[in-house]
């Protein structure tokens, strides 16, 4: 065995010591609402967030006006230093792409991770909370094209060494109408996803309060809702949680402080107040 074969079998190793360690086991049916019953089960009111993506600029927060860039294993921004996310594909969004995945892993509960499930695209975009009509049928095919055409390689030095890239849709085949147009899909997600939600590394949200926020307020939530008890958050990280294009400094304080009152408003946190200090202060 080479060099790099023996990097390979050692990273293996450390992934099936850090899932074993937390109850999973990947010769076994991965099942998320059999791994966390008392999180996930059968609820239909919450939708769940891998913590390694809530805290980074995966999904970006920025003016539709502003085209969507192509990246080739861009480094992102994370919060927690000791994770390094490598992406490659279009641009993802909180305004779109987020809603739709994380409505996609809601329908992937139904069965064993890695195995597929089904949903059509009028339920996908009801589910989200968008309108019933052809512009939104479009944007949701849009968002699985961009969520299925990317690489993402999580690096998490603390927990479970190197890990191989994935697509957040791993492959999907279309049920197409009499006219050619997808009105059903049949999809997978990866197994190794569940690298990134053993031993209860996740987020949920309640979905009808999160899906109602803005986009910015969405990824103020995904911070604040992954901490049991957050840290103050100087708006310059949220800026690069974001990744936003904003380059006036008060108008992003403005932003700042209309996300924290529709994080109030919604009950996500019982105080979400901007500091002078430029940093934002929560109570859970």
């Amino acid at each position: 065995m080479g060099d790099s074969g023996h990097q390979v079998a050692i990273n293996a190793a450390q992934q099936r010591a850090y899932l074993k360690k937390r109850g999973v086991r990947l010769d076994q049916p991965c099942q998320l609402d059999i791994l966390f019953p008392s999180i996930i089960t059968d609820r239909d009111d919450l939708r769940h967030i891998p913590n390694d993506y809530a805290r980074s600029s995966l999904f970006t927060a920025r003016n539709k006006s502003v085209p969507r860039k192509t990246l080739t294993r861009e480094k992102l921004f994370c919060y927690n230093e000791y994770i390094t996310i490598l992406y490659t594909g279009i641009e993802l969004r909180a305004e779109d792409d987020e809603l739709v995945w994380l409505q996609i892993l809601h329908y992937s509960q139904t069965v064993p991770m890695g195995l597929p499930f089904k949903f059509t695209i009028k339920d996908l975009v009801r589910d989200v909370g968008w309108a019933k009509n052809g512009n939104n049928y479009r944007r949701a095919k849009n968002c699985i094209s961009r969520l299925r055409a990317n690489e993402v390689l999580c690096l998490n030095t603390k927990a479970y060494g190197k890990s191989e890239p994935i697509s957040l849709i791993k492959d999907y085949e279309s049920i197409n109408d009499e006219n050619g147009s997808q009105m059903a899909y049949k999809m997978w997600v990866d197994l190794n996803l569940i690298l990134l939600f053993a031993g209860n590394t996740f987020t949920s949200h309640d979905w009808e309060l999160y899906r109602g926020l803005s986009q910015v307020a969405r990824r103020l939530a995904d911070y604040v809702v992954s901490h049991e008890r957050p840290f103050p958050l100087a708006i310059e990280k949220l800026k690069k949680i974001c990744d936003s294009t904003d380059l006036k400094a008060t108008s992003w304080r403005q932003t700042v402080r209309k996300a924290c009152c529709e994080l109030e408003i919604a009950k996500i946190a019982k105080i979400a107040n901007l500091g002078i200090d430029d940093k934002i202060l929560f109570v859970r």
